[in-house]
């Protein structure tokens, strides 16, 4: 047996009895649409982060891909709201790419154009979108300690990593393609679908139906259950992923 022109010893695979660990559905957790609106009222005391995280919230985006934000990523003319550009780039001698190595763009959507429009990015070397009080580029767990700070003094607990997951659950829950949010999200759709596929949009409801007895949903049916919700200190929606 050879494998890449090189013979196995024995001909066997080496790794062929290293066991295959299983692994543990996902845990997520994201923001109700009442909880994005709170989580945004209490950054009204601080403009920049306020817009860092409706940013983070209604585009999706990786910590450090917000990081490494230009004003040219963030083109207010393209598309109908605009369009935030997730590409490899050089700063300031420094080079960065996407994570999947893979540029991508990201519709600004009504909502998060009225933060946008009301934030001016200061000039500074590099043209950084988001650059911190001296004009660096933000470290991403700096950025994170200092929305946490935020947070605790309004008795909030929510994350960068639930934002970026409030994204693509309140798509999912709409009822937009896994193809589709896999995509303005940089994600592959296996992790997508590992992440959100358990959310169903009550535009599914009936797709489960079929035969010549159905005609349409009753006008009272019971409410549907679309994920485990496990409560927390402060109600924080949690969803367990099944997979098997």
């Amino acid at each position: 047996m050879q494998q890449n022109g090189i013979r196995m010893p024995a001909d066997k695979n080496p790794a062929a009895k290293v066991e295959r660990y299983r692994e543990r559905a996902p845990m997520i957790s994201f923001l109700t649409l009442p909880q994005i609106n709170e989580q945004l009222k209490a950054l009204d005391g601080h403009p920049m982060l306020q817009t860092i995280v409706a940013v983070y919230i209604y585009s999706g985006l990786r910590r450090e891909e917000l990081c490494w934000l230009t004003t040219d990523d963030v083109d207010l003319k393209a598309g109908v709201y605009g369009m935030i550009r997730i590409c490899a780039k050089n700063v300031k001698g420094k080079y960065w790419e996407p994570k999947t190595k893979t540029n991508r763009a990201v519709p600004i959507s009504r909502t998060l154009r009225t933060y946008l429009d009301r934030y001016q990015p200061k000039e500074v070397e590099g043209n950084l979108y988001f650059p911190t009080a001296n004009g660096c580029q933000w470290d991403p767990d700096n950025l994170s300690r200092e929305i946490r700070n935020a947070n605790d003094a309004a008795g909030l607990d929510w994350t960068c990593l639930d934002f970026r997951h409030t994204f693509g659950s309140q798509l999912a829950m709409k009822g937009e393609s896994l193809y589709k949010i896999s995509t303005i999200m940089g994600n592959s759709p296996e992790i997508c679908r590992r992440h959100y596929a358990a959310l169903l949009p009550e535009s599914l409801i009936t797709s489960v139906e079929f035969g010549e007895d159905f005609t349409s949903l009753p006008e009272k049916s019971a409410p549907v259950q679309t994920a485990e919700i496990i409560p927390f200190e402060r109600p924080k929606l949690k969803l367990v992923v099944n997979n098997r």
